[in-house]
């Protein structure tokens, strides 16, 4: 009974394990986690039902695991072949292709969920706040250097 327990636990730090790997490598992923929290501070800003939270926590989720397994097919190709091979690219493209449909879709949902013309008088009010300026642009700065990621590529 412990094993499996041990052995759970083993899977979800293997789990976690990759997510960080992917943060720490993949900028097109840390651009997706720096969207993610713009689209829920506007969330919150626009006062957002529950159900429209939850469609936003299912879009989030869904782009990032695509992005995740995009990822994963990138590096399996790569770990089968370093030259080039039309069917590598193929594979590698598909992926890609999956991750950009699933963004549009978000985006596309996303519009739909916040198309209502009286919150955005609200949000408009709110943002306007010197507070909320300030915050915005320390998060922008900080957004760029985090998308960035680290300039010494020998750490990797």
């Amino acid at each position: 009974m412990i094993r499996m327990f041990l052995s759970i636990f083993r899977g979800f730090g293997y789990a976690f394990c990759g997510i960080y790997r992917t943060i720490c490598e993949e900028r097109n992923f840390r651009i997706h986690l720096v969207a993610v929290c713009l689209v829920s501070w506007f969330a919150a800003l626009y006062e957002a039902t529950a159900t429209q939270w939850t469609v936003l926590i299912l879009l989030f989720g869904g782009v990032l695991s695509l992005e995740l397994i995009n990822t994963a097919l990138e590096n399996a190709v790569d770990l089968v072949t370093d030259q080039y091979s039309p069917f590598a690219e193929k594979a590698k493209d598909a992926a890609a292709g999956a991750v950009l449909i699933g963004a549009i879709a978000s985006v596309a949902v996303a519009v739909l969920l916040f198309r209502d013309p009286s919150h955005w008088s609200l949000v408009l009010q709110k943002i306007q706040s010197p507070v909320r300026i300030v915050c915005f642009v320390v998060f922008a700065v900080l957004a760029l250097f985090f998308v960035r990621g680290r300039t010494d590529k020998s750490k990797k």
